[in-house]
Order: structure tokens, then C-alpha cells, then sequence
């Protein structure tokens, strides 16, 4: 497929390469609904247990170990007159348009009880007290009560077509509940009843499933997500390693692979999902739903018009990119032989190891459509946004310097790297970013236990923008890095064994992202279960925020902290821990450069080609491991001293900060 035209080496067309953006746009839409929302659905609208979504997470991460590598093996192995990654491209979208879809349609595993609509009746409704099926006894502050329905039923009101009745206004009419004390007298103290009746309603407003029902909801939510990581890699694989097919150009690559990484950052469109979904509940509020289930069907009905829309955007990809660079060597290998292949070279080895140590900067997807949701807008955009029917500016205003902040770090900034990259050595880049990366994400946390727990200040909005810009451009250029990175070991491979592994490597990719979104669930589901933020506990703060609870002081604020802490500590961690295998990079620019030359000559049967060299071969998994923490083991001193310059002032000042900041509480 190689060729010179006009004295220069085959590369993509502007049509191309405008195409193949368009429909990785449309594939990293689909991606960040599922990475973004899908963790939010799972716990805040139909309330799975914590636990249980982070073992759904994490144990899928560990098929992927599998599956990826596997998945690049096939397409390493295909040999089609498109090439071997086009056919995925053209076949693909419309599978992974439907799995995406089917998490989604899952059941409510806390079902909102008779309960759930319940308020204070007026207090001259109230009649004596009389014995029946329906008095239900509730314990408040250690004090019985009597809770009764005025209407003569726990059932919500019906109309004749047997839906919820609704009033003027379509909200569907609430039970009114009359309270009487232990000696079965009206409780008169109006604010006092209000109170136990917010209680009871959390208490008594939700129950969990059990048994087959509760199993059957969790396995459906297990295979489902499965399902889509199996189908979405056979799509991302070959979206990613046909860059390294499109051109002969390290250019043009880089050029591409960082318009890419651009775009996939643009894709993060998909995270508002979680946010829009609300604005379709109230068509199905208006058939009678409850105020669970109608936001359950909202997020179902977004989810099949986003997805159908990003499907349609990621065939372009398909149906645009041509594959112009082929290995004269038609020879492929087993899965088992990939996998030697792929630890045998020493500097993809590097980089896979490095992206698995950052995995905790996964966290800022998992957490953060959950804490703009909960902490921002209280669970309801529409009530914070506008207030009295007036827009509320001043908060519109801060939550745009917010996000300014980060995506013009996470799009904006990574632009530059090409040029970057074209003055410095990328394993210096590397190494850069993810050292100098970790100072921003240490400061969020800090900076919101200096503000207690309240940064919806201007000032406090706009220190948060530039911590999360500077986060934001470390993590995103390390993204478009790690891609040329990975571009340039699949020439290294070529190059010693005249073979292009193109899949596998960039499957390795895959696997980065995809296990470190399972480590990093796993470690916010810790965290969450820690502090109780689960199952029925969301439920019930969903309730509370309903009748007028504020996140950010709801259950001592511990909710609020422990998801500022997922978005700061943990990365901060991994991103210093990334450092560490790629201090000792094994291919410096310039023999990449070198090895690439040679190799487009070869490809185009110039003189002087020679043998294809050989680079010595790993000779057992033992050597490779060996090899391994022999790296991290020299590493880690070159680390601790690469970066103490760096962050040694900023570490005593974080520290001096907290000491001063923040008093010990064992409660």
C-alpha cells in the first residue's frame, strides 16, 4: 500500500484525516457516557450498591487484560483489500451503538415505596386517632409516633386510566400523612411534625430488592457493561492503530494523533449526559411516573438519541480513512506469542506500566459528573439555575470559569505539544507532566479543607480554575505523548522484527484506559463505602436534597469531601508513581528518528536496505518481570530525586497548610 508520489512519503488527505476526527468524536462521545454516566446512574437513579458497581468495574478490567490483547491479535492478523483495521471501522459502529444502550435499561434495585410521596396534612384535617390496618409507628429523636394516611390510603391517587393523579400544575398529588404523639393525641407543633415526617419519608421511602430480583439486577448491570467493553474495543483498537497506518510521516503522525487526542477530549460532550437527562423527566412526569422512575426513563430515552446520534458520527471513520502503510512481512503471531511481544519491548513495556501506575487520574471522570451534579447544583439543575423563574447568573457565571479552566487545559493546551515535542525529547515531556501534574491535583483537596468545604465563592472558583487547568493540560498532553509514544514502539518493533503490531500495541491503549477506570472504581467505591455514600444512603439523600438539604453540609459534609478527596489525592499519587518506569526511557528521539528512516526506506525497496536487524528477544515472563522491577527499582531513586527540587516547597507548604487547617475528627 506504500508509495512516493512527488518525491514524498505516502501520508492522509485533508478529507481523511477530517473524516477519521469526526468519527472518533463520535466514538469518545459514546465513551464518556458510559465512563461518565453510567457510574452515576448506576448509584444515583436506580441506587446499586457501591460495592457492587466497583467489583462491576474492576472485575470487567480484568477480562480486558484478556480481551484487548487478544482483540489486537485479530486485528493484527487481518488481511483485507481495505487493509486490517478499515473493515472494524466500517462494520463496528452500529454493535456498539446498541450495547452502549443496553446498561441502561436495567431495573430500580431501591424501588420507591407508597412512601415516597408523602406530606404534612393541614393541621385541622386531623381527627381523633382510631386503630386501623394503615397507622404505621415510627421511633424519631427516641420518641414513638403514630404516622396515618388522611386519605384513607398509603396508595398514591389514580385516575381513570389507573396513572398517578396529577394536579394543575401536572405534579403528581401527594399522600397527605396526620401524625399523632405516643398518647395518640394531633402533634400541633407544626415545624416538629415537618421534621418527623422528612424522616420517615427517608427511613421508610425506599426498600431495597431481594433475593432472584436483586441478583438478576446486578448480573444485568455485570454483563451488559461487559458486553459494551468487549464490543467498544473491538471499535477503539483499530480507531487508534490505523493512525500509524494512515502515513509514513512522523509529522503528519503526531500531527494526527494529537488533532486526536483533541477531539476525543471534545467527545467529553458525552459528559454532560449526566446533566441533561434531567430536562427529559418531566414528559414522563407528566404520564403519572414518580419522581425515581421518571428520571430513570429520562436517562434511558438520553441515552438512545445521544448514542444513536454518536454512532451515526463515528461510521464517518470507516467510511473516510485509507490504510497507506503496510510491513512487507505478511507474518503474524499467536495471542501467547503478542503477549511476549509485547513485554519483550522494552520501551512499550515502559509506557504500559507508567499508564497502569496514573490510573487514579481516572478518578476525575468516574467522580466528576457525580460531584457537579450533587455539589453544584444540589441533584437539581433546573431549581439551582433558576431561581423565582429568573436565571441565576452569578452561579452560571462560576461554573463557566470552572470549566473554562478545564477543558481549555484538557483541548487547549495538548495543541502545543507537536511543537513541543519538536524542541524537546518527548521522554522528558513525559516525565515533566506527570511530575509537575501532581502538585495541581495535591491542591484541590487542600485548597477546599482551607476553604471548609465551600469553594462556590469568586475567588474560590477562580483558584479552582487554574488548579484544574494546570491538572487538566498535565493529563492531557500526557494522553496525546502516550499515543506517540505507543505510534513510535510500533516502529520500534517493525524495525528489529519487520513486523507491525499495530493492533496489539495499541490495544495496550485500550487496556491503560480501560484498567485504570477499573482501579480507579474500585477506589472510589472504598471511599464511598467508607463514608456510607451507597445503595439506599443515595436514595435517601436524594429525598433530603428534595425537601430543601444542602450537599455540602448534608451528613457533616462527608459526602462532599470524600469526592474532592477521589479527584485530588489519588491522582496527585499516580501521577508521580507514572514517572517512575520512564525516567529510563528505552527509545530516545533521535534513534526513533533514525530507525524511521531506515524503515521507509526498506518499505520502498531503496538501496542499501540491508537485513532486518534484531533486537535481543525476552527469553522467558521471568526475565520480564525481573526486568521490570529491576526498572522500578532504580527508578524510584531517580524519581524521588528528579522531582525533589520541584515540589520540595510546595510539599512543606501543603503540609503547613493542613496542619494549620485542619482539626482531627475520629466522629
Amino acid at each position: 500500500m506504500s508509495n512516493i508520489k512527488n518525491g514524498t512519503v505516502a501520508t492522509y488527505t485533508k478529507k481523511e484525516l477530517a473524516g477519521y476526527l469526526t468519527g472518533l468524536a463520535g466514538q469518545n462521545i459514546i465513551y464518556n457516557i458510559i465512563a461518565t454516566g453510567l457510574a452515576f446512574y448506576f448509584q444515583s437513579v436506580i441506587f446499586l450498591p457501591a460495592i457492587a458497581c466497583s467489583l462491576i468495574f474492576a472485575l470487567a478490567r480484568v477480562w480486558d487484560a484478556v480481551n484487548d490483547p487478544m482483540m489486537g491479535t485479530i486485528v493484527d492478523k487481518t488481511r483485507t483489500k481495505w487493509g486490517k483495521c478499515k473493515p472494524y471501522l466500517l462494520f463496528v459502529p452500529a454493535v456498539i451503538m446498541v450495547t452502549t444502550i443496553l446498561p441502561f435499561i436495567n431495573n430500580m434495585y431501591a424501588e420507591p415505596n407508597d412512601l415516597h410521596e408523602v406530606t404534612l396534612a393541614e393541621q385541622n384535617a386531623y381527627v381523633a386517632f382510631a386503630d386501623s390496618d394503615l397507622v404505621k409507628e415510627f421511633e424519631y429523636d427516641g420518641v414513638k409516633y403514630y404516622m396515618i394516611p388522611a386519605g384513607g390510603s398509603w396508595d398514591l391517587q389514580k385516575d381513570a386510566s389507573g396513572r398517578n393523579l396529577l394536579d394543575e400544575d401536572g405534579n403528581i398529588v401527594k399522600t397527605q400523612v396526620m401524625i399523632y404523639t405516643a398518647d395518640k393525641q394531633p402533634l400541633t407543633d407544626t415545624a416538629l411534625a415537618e421534621t418527623v415526617l422528612q424522616d420517615f419519608q427517608n427511613e421508610e421511602g425506599f426498600v431495597k430488592k431481594t433475593g432472584g430480583k436483586a441478583v438478576f439486577i446486578i448480573a444485568w448491570a455485570a454483563i451488559s457493561y461487559v458486553l459494551w467493553g468487549m464490543t467498544y474495543t473491538i471499535g477503539d483498537i483499530p480507531l487508534w492503530g490505523v493512525t500509524s497506518l494512515m502515513t509514513e510521516s512522523q509529522q503528519d503522525r503526531a500531527k494526527a494523533l494529537t488533532l486526536a487526542r483533541a477531539v476525543a477530549n471534545v467527545g467529553m460532550i458525552g459528559t454532560l449526559f449526566t446533566m441533561i437527562a434531567p430536562a427529559f423527566q418531566g414528559m414522563f412526569k407528566a404520564r403519572g411516573m414518580d419522581e425515581a422512575h421518571s428520571l430513570r426513563a429520562a436517562y434511558i430515552a438520553l441515552a438512545v438519541v445521544m448514542t444513536v446520534f454518536a454512532s451515526i458520527l463515528f461510521q464517518v471513520a470507516g467510511l473516510s480513512v485509507k490504510e497507506k502503510v503496510s510491513a512487507k512481512s505478511e507474518k503474524t503471531y499467536t495471542i501467547k506469542e503478542n503477549f511476549k511481544i509485547m513485554f519483550g519491548n522494552k520501551p512499550f513495556r515502559q509506557i504500559l506500566i507508567s499508564g497502569i501506575l496514573r490510573s487514579p487520574i481516572q478518578l476525575l471522570a468516574i467522580v466528576a459528573m457525580t460531584l457537579v451534579m450533587y455539589y453544584f447544583f444540589n441533584n437539581d439543575i433546573g431549581a439551582t439555575l433558576f431561581v423565582d423563574g429568573a436565571l441565576n447568573v452569578t452561579l452560571v457565571l462560576k461554573i463557566l470559569i470552572l470549566v473554562v479552566g478545564l477543558f481549555g487545559g484538557m483541548i487547549g493546551f495538548p495543541l502545543f505539544v507537536p511543537q513541543l515535542i519538536g524542541k524537546f525529547e518527548k521522554k522528558k515531556l513525559y516525565n515533566f507532566f506527570s511530575l509537575i501534574g501532581a502538585i495541581p491535583f495535591a491542591l484541590i483537596f487542600v485548597f477546599f479543607l482551607i476553604s471548609k468545604g465551600n469553594v462556590l465563592t469568586w475567588a474560590g472558583m477562580i483558584v479552582m480554575a487554574i488548579l484544574f487547568f494546570m491538572a487538566a493540560a498535565s493529563m492531557g498532553s500526557l494522553n496525546v505523548l502516550q499515543s506517540v509514544m505507543i505510534a513510535d514502539c510500533v516502529d520500534y518493533e517493525e524495525y528489529y522484527t519487520g513486523v507491525r503490531p499495530d493492533g496489539v500495541f495499541f490495544s495496550g491503549q485500550s487496556f491503560i484506559t480501560k484498567l485504570s477506570a477499573g482501579i480507579a472504581s474500585l477506589i472510589s467505591g472504598a471511599v464511598y463505602a467508607i463514608v456510607g455514600f451507597s445503595d439506599k444512603n443515595v436514595a435517601l439523600l436524594n429525598n433530603a436534597l428534595v425537601n430543601g438539604a444542602d450537599f455540602k453540609t448534608y451528613n457533616g459534609g462527608k459526602y462532599a469531601a470524600a469526592m474532592f478527596f477521589l479527584i485530588s489525592i489519588p491522582p496527585a499519587v499516580g501521577m508521580v508513581l507514572a514517572a517512575m518506569p520512564t525516567l529510563k526511557y528505552a527509545l530516545p528521539d533521535g534513534d526513533h528518528k533514525r530507525m524511521l528512516a531506515e524503515l521507509i526506506e526498506k518499505r520502498h525497496g531503496a538501496e542499501g536496505a540491508g537485513e532486518v536487524p534484531v533486537y535481543e528477544e525476552t527469553s522467558s515472563v521471568v526475565n520480564v518481570i525481573a526486568d521490570t522491577v529491576d526498572a522500578v527499582e532504580s527508578a524510584v531513586e531517580e524519581t524521588i530525586e528528579a522531582a525533589a527540587d520541584t515540589v520540595e516547597k510546595t510539599t512543606d507548604e501543603i503540609a503547613e497548610t493542613v496542619e494549620e487547617t485542619v482539626t482531627p475528627d475520629e466522629n
